[in-house]
C-alpha cells in the first residue's frame, strides 16, 4: 500500500502524540546508556515503528472505508488544528470527519497499548524508553550507536 506524504505525516504525528503521552516531560542531560541497554531499546525500536506501520495503513483504510479522499482528509484534519478554522465543509461531512476521528483514536489507543508492550517485553520501563528517546533528539554519539546497533540487527 503507497502513502502519500501528508497523510503519513500526519499519521505519525497522531500515533506520536499517543507514544508520547505516558510519558513526562524529561529535561535534557547526558543519558548514560549501556550497550546492552541500547541493544534493547533498538529491538523495542524496530517493534514500535512495526506497529506504526500497521496502525498507518489501518488508519488509511478507515479513512477510505468512511467515503474520504486522503487529501481531503487532511484539510479537515489541519483545519481542525488550527486556530483559525476557516474550510468549508458540509454537515455530512463534518460528521463523517467525526466519525473517523473517533475510530481513529479507539485504534490509537490499542496501538498505543502494543507499542507499550513491545517495549516492556524487552525489559526496559516505559519511562526509560522515554528517556532514552528524548536524549535521542539531541546526543549525535547516542545515534550513532543506535544506528549501528538497528544496522546490525537487519
Amino acid at each position: 500500500m503507497k502513502f502519500t506524504g501528508k497523510l503519513k505525516s500526519f499519521l505519525v504525528c497522531f500515533l506520536m502524540v499517543g507514544v508520547t503521552a505516558f510519558a513526562q516531560t524529561t529535561t535534557q542531560k547526558k543519558v548514560e546508556v549501556s550497550d546492552s541497554e541500547l541493544g534493547k531499546i533498538a529491538t523495542a525500536f524496530q517493534g514500535v515503528q512495526e506497529i506504526n506501520v500497521q496502525a498507518q495503513q489501518k488508519m488509511m483504510e478507515t479513512v477510505k472505508d468512511n467515503g474520504f479522499e486522503i487529501d481531503r482528509f487532511n484539510e479537515l484534519f489541519k483545519a481542525s488544528q488550527s486556530q483559525e478554522k476557516n474550510l468549508e465543509a458540509s454537515a455530512e461531512e463534518k460528521e463523517k470527519f467525526g466519525v473517523v476521528m473517533s475510530k481513529m483514536q479507539e485504534m490509537q489507543s490499542g496501538f498505543q497499548k502494543e507499542m507499550e508492550e513491545v517495549i516492556t517485553k524487552e525489559g526496559i520501563s516505559l519511562d526509560r524508553y522515554q528517556e532514552v528517546a528524548v536524549a535521542l533528539q539531541t546526543d549525535a554519539e547516542l545515534q550513532k550507536r543506535l544506528q549501528a546497533l538497528l544496522a546490525k540487527q537487519q
